[in-house]
C-alpha cells in the first residue's frame, strides 16, 4: 500500500484531524494523460477523497469524487469520444470499457460506471482492480453490503490485496459498525506491509477496537 494510492479515508477518533489520503488513481490521471496503449496493464483500483467528518461521527457521509481540471476538459473529451468509438467497434474492448467506466466514476455517474464495470467483469471475472472499483461504486451508491461482497470476492482470490483490505476495514467500521471485522482486515494489512506510512494509524485504530475503547453504538448490528 503506497501513500499515493487512493483509499477510503481512515477516520481516527481522538485525532485533531482525520487522516486523509489522496483520491487519485495510482496510474496517471485520466485528465490530461496520454491515451494508454492497447497493451498497457490494467489500472489499479480507485478509492476516495473528501473532507473528513467530525472525529466522533459514527456514520461519516458517503465520499464524493472531485472533477478533473477544467483546463483539460477538451483533450479529455476527445479521448473519451475515441474510447466510446472503440467500444462501438468492439464491445469487448477491455481497455476502452475501463477508461469510460473510470471517467463516469470521476464525475459521479455511478450507475453508468457500475454498468461498465459489470461488462468488464463478464469478460474478465477475475479482474481484481475492476472488482475493487465496483465495490467503491456500490459504496458511493449507498449499498455497503454489496461493496463488502465484492471485496470478499477480491480477497478470496488475493488475500493480500492491500486496497481491498483497507477499504474493507473502512466500510465495516463506518457503515456496518462491524468493528472486529474492521480490525481483522487492518491487522492483516499491517502484517503484509508493516512499514507502510498508514501502518501506525491502523495499529492505533485496531488497538482501540480490541481494548474496547472504540465500540459500536448499542443499536448497531454488525453484518
Amino acid at each position: 500500500m503506497k501513500i499515493n494510492k487512493r483509499y477510503i479515508p481512515l477516520f481516527v477518533s481522538g485525532f485533531a484531524s482525520a487522516l486523509l489520503v489522496l483520491f487519485v488513481l495510482a496510474r496517471p490521471a485520466v485528465y490530461g494523460a496520454d491515451p494508454p496503449k492497447r497493451t498497457a496493464p490494467q489500472p489499479p483500483p480507485r478509492t476516495f477523497q473528501h473532507p473528513p467528518p467530525p472525529a466522533k461521527a459514527p456514520h461519516p457521509p458517503r465520499p464524493t469524487v472531485p472533477h478533473g481540471p477544467s483546463e483539460n476538459a477538451e483533450p479529455f473529451m476527445q479521448k473519451l469520444q475515441a474510447y466510446n468509438q472503440r467500444i462501438k467497434e468492439n464491445p469487448k474492448d477491455i481497455e476502452a470499457l475501463i477508461f469510460v467506466a473510470n471517467a463516469n466514476f470521476d464525475i459521479q455517474r455511478y450507475e453508468k460506471a457500475q454498468a461498465l464495470y459489470l461488462r468488464v467483469l463478464k469478460i474478465e471475472p477475475n479482474n481484481l482492480h475492476v472488482r475493487t472499483d465496483l465495490a467503491a461504486v456500490y459504496r458511493n451508491l449507498g449499498d455497503s453490503n454489496k461493496a463488502v461482497e465484492e471485496l470478499k470476492v477480491v480477497l478470496s482470490l488475493n488475500p493480500n490485496h492491500e486496497v481491498a483490505l483497507y477499504n474493507m476495514g473502512i466500510i465495516l467500521l463506518n457503515d456496518t459498525e462491524d468493528f472486529n471485522g474492521a480490525a481483522d482486515a487492518w491487522e492483516r494489512l499491517v502484517k503484509i506491509n508493516p512499514k507502510d506510512p498508514l501502518a501506525d494509524a491502523l495499529r492505533a485504530k485496531v488497538k482501540s477496537i480490541r481494548s474496547g475503547e472504540l465500540k459500536p453504538s448499542p443499536a448497531a448490528k454488525p453484518k
